[in-house]
């Protein structure tokens, strides 16, 4: 196939002889948002294109790319039949007059140390001689080219990017940016269901604890009203223990003064045949002036009557004279 060099080309670095790369517009920008949406992880897809001889010189004109699923969960270097049979599919679904001829690794923080390693998925996976490996450091947003040549990667210098009309590659890259927004949007829904579900369990969360709080402060009134009603009948019983506490109290005081209160008032009683008996309070002024507490006589106004004298000696009250 003869070869038909690009109008529009701009160079990157310096590109000697013995092999130029020629990377479509398309190809270089889908390559570096693969990387950039791995977000450090590892990223890979195949190169795709034709290889020509120009002026003696190996031409590898790249104008398609296809990435390869599940790279950075794969369990050896050789990717599986399974991975191989879904990039071949996308080839063909997508692209035309194509073939692979090389590959695009990207990782956050790549080092030479990665590169025995890189050298030994290259040689498990892309075994045919001339291929190239197409390296992006996502930290450092750079890349650059590898020729494998016997057994061995050699770094290459500089390559060129080709700016031409590619409509298979513009309809790949529309076709796997609406893949992964729908792929944005199902993850979109999954989260919106989760803090949907979140929302209702805080929900269901928050009607069980106001229902349980209800039933505390209905527990609580009720308690509350039993311990007033217990309160009230204990006020009322201290009040009738108190009347009979103060009772008691009143009853050992008119004891302590002699008597209830009224004992304190002089008696006066009449007995017949004008006779009276006046009886008057103990300890009284009667006694301290040695009137007896109780005596007889035939008026108000008459004279008190001579105390006996005890003995043979006594005169009868019938005999006692009497104040005229």
């Amino acid at each position: 196939m003869q070869w038909t060099k690009p109008k529009s080309v701009r160079q990157i670095g310096d590109v000697p002889g013995r092999g130029k790369i020629y990377m479509e517009d398309y190809v270089v920008r889908f390559a570096k948002q693969l990387a950039e949406g791995g977000q450090g992880m590892e990223k890979a897809a195949v190169l795709l294109g034709n290889t020509f001889l120009y002026n003696q010189e190996k031409i590898y004109q790249v104008s398609g790319i296809v990435e390869i699923p599940n790279f950075a969960s794969r369990t050896s270097p050789a990717l599986s039949q399974d991975i191989w049979n879904r990039i071949y599919t996308e080839i063909k679904e997508n692209f035309t007059d194509l073939e692979i001829i090389g590959w695009f690794y990207s990782c956050r923080g790549f080092s030479v140390k990665d590169a025995s390693r890189l050298l030994e998925i290259h040689k498990q996976n892309f075994q045919h001689r001339d291929k190239v490996l197409y390296l992006y450091e996502e930290t450092e947003k750079e890349d650059s080219f590898f020729l494998y040549r016997t057994g061995q990667f050699e770094k290459q210098r500089g390559y060129y990017i080709y700016y031409e009309k590619n409509p298979e590659m513009l309809h790949y890259m529309e076709k796997e940016a609406n893949r992964h927004v729908h792929i944005v949007e199902q993850e979109d829904d999954r989260v919106i269901r989760n803090i949907r579900g979140i929302m209702e369990e805080k929900e269901k969360s928050r009607q069980k604890h106001k229902r349980k709080e209800n039933r505390i402060g209905y527990s609580l009134g009720v308690m509350v009203g039993l311990i007033a009603i217990l309160i009230g009948a204990a006020a009322l019983k201290n009040q009738n223990t108190l009347n009979q506490v103060k009772e008691q109290l009143q009853s050992l005081q008119e004891l302590a003064m002699g008597g209830p209160a009224n004992s304190n008032t002089t008696m006066v009683e009449t007995m017949g045949s004008n006779l009276v008996r006046v009886t008057a309070p103990p300890e009284s002024s009667a006694a301290a002036t040695g009137v007896p507490a109780s005596f007889s006589a035939t008026s108000a106004s008459a004279a008190p009557v001579a105390p006996a004298a005890s003995g043979a000696g006594a005169v009868p009250a019938s005999q006692s004279p009497v104040a005229k």
